[in-house]
């Protein structure tokens, strides 16, 4: 039995709904801005390249499992769509509208996930059972049918409201001086001026005379009534674009999506001195809180409840550096010197095969010797210095 409706987005009483500028920016007006577009797709791109990846942690072992449910997340969710298209647009949506929506179809015999699909924000109604369990009620073409609420995906953003929503202000400003720049070339470059006439003139005369010098808005040459005088409102092309400004409201822009405005082009704003150290900011501040939030979600609907314990989804964060090979070659070598990669596993992550010999022997930098000669190693040394001290004494 159903209870009806669950209580709304408590959060929307936090968040400002009308910017001052008079602007309504809903989500469809944000992505209009080209920094928030930029900052989204900087964000849900790097994301989805990321692979999703599932371990088995019990028994003091990390291994890696291949099955369906990772096999929708990497390869394809539907055999329709690369598994990249569906997670960028889905990360697109939660940054944007605060929350993105996918359906898992489950085997009806097993339970098992078998695939995924989009669920539109605006044709969901969240309920609850009468013992308080999520049901979603989603419209289709016929009327609406019932989800439970484990087969939906929700990866939600903080207030369940996209970053551009929460704040308006700095969107709405934004939007404004963009505008405002698109009606100065529109005109031609030319702003809006005086015009005078020292004749008496009628309401429907003044409004005609406006409306005439409106329609020949672009063109070079304008023509005037008889009697009256144009007085131009000077403004020099580079101050209507309002470069500085938009600039600056950019860069509030990119602090609220957790970007350096390095990582969209813009490089008078940056506070950092290389394109890596915004890299790393990005990487630490940005990317690793949003994949912890998006690996709950996928561990507590794409597991069963006995598998929690032992199972877990990760997103792996090497993808970030593919492109940076000598990053990568810092840390292989870091890896190699302190004993916790051996070179065949240094050759995977690189997709080259094993070396046929003494490729899975993990050395460490005295001597690049192997670890369990390390007791016999040491053992040397302490005779030696031994039989050195007793020699002195001699």
């Amino acid at each position: 039995m159903y209870v009806g409706k669950a209580d709304g987005n408590w959060a929307e009483r936090l968040l400002p709904q009308m910017s001052a500028t008079g602007m309504n920016i809903t989500p469809q007006v944000a992505i209009g801005v080209s920094t928030v577009y930029a900052c989204i797709q900087k964000i849900a791109t790097t994301l989805a390249q990321l692979p999703i990846e599932l371990y088995d942690g019990s028994g003091g072992s990390f291994d890696l499992i291949q099955d369906n449910r990772t096999y929708l997340w990497n390869v394809s969710p539907d055999e329709n769509q690369t598994a990249f298209r569906f997670r960028e647009t889905l990360y697109a949506l939660m940054l944007l509208f605060g929350c993105g929506y996918a359906e898992i179809i489950r085997d009806r015999r097993t339970g098992d996930a078998v695939r995924l699909s989009f669920l539109q924000k605006g044709k969901l109604k969240e309920l609850r059972d009468a013992e308080d369990n999520i049901i979603w009620e989603y419209k289709t073409k016929n009327g609406f049918r019932l989800i439970n609420g484990r087969d939906v995906i929700r990866f939600e953003y903080l207030f369940a409201e996209g970053p551009a929503q929460t704040s308006k202000e700095t969107v709405s400003i934004l939007k404004a001086a963009q505008d405002y720049a698109s009606k100065f070339f529109a005109g031609g470059g030319v702003m809006d001026g005086l015009l005078t006439s020292e004749a008496n003139l009628t309401n429907p005369q003044i409004d005609s005379f406006i409306e005439s010098w409106a329609k020949q808005s672009g063109k070079q040459t304008r023509m005037l009534p008889f009697g009256l005088k144009y007085t131009r409102l000077g403004v020099e092309p580079d101050k209507a674009q309002n470069t500085a400004s938009r600039e600056f409201q950019a860069t509030q822009v990119c602090q609220i999506f957790n970007i350096d405005p390095r990582m969209i082009g813009i490089n008078s704003a940056s506070a950092y001195k290389s394109t890596q150290e915004a890299s790393n900011h990005f990487a630490v501040h940005c990317i690793t809180p949003l994949v912890n939030r998006l690996e709950g979600e996928l561990n507590l609907k794409m597991l069963f409840r006995g598998e929690r314990q032992r199972l877990y989804f990760r997103h792996n964060l090497d993808e970030l550096v593919r492109g940076d090979i000598e990053t990568r070659f810092k840390a292989y070598d870091i890896g190699l010197k302190s004993g916790f990669l051996n070179r065949d596993e240094v050759r995977a992550k690189e997709r080259r095969n094993k070396i046929s010999q003494g490729g899975d022997i993990y050395t460490v930098q005295v001597n690049q010797i192997a670890l369990d000669k390390m007791q016999e190693y040491s053992e040397k040394i302490a005779q030696a210095g031994e039989i050195a001290g007793k020699k002195e004494k001699e």
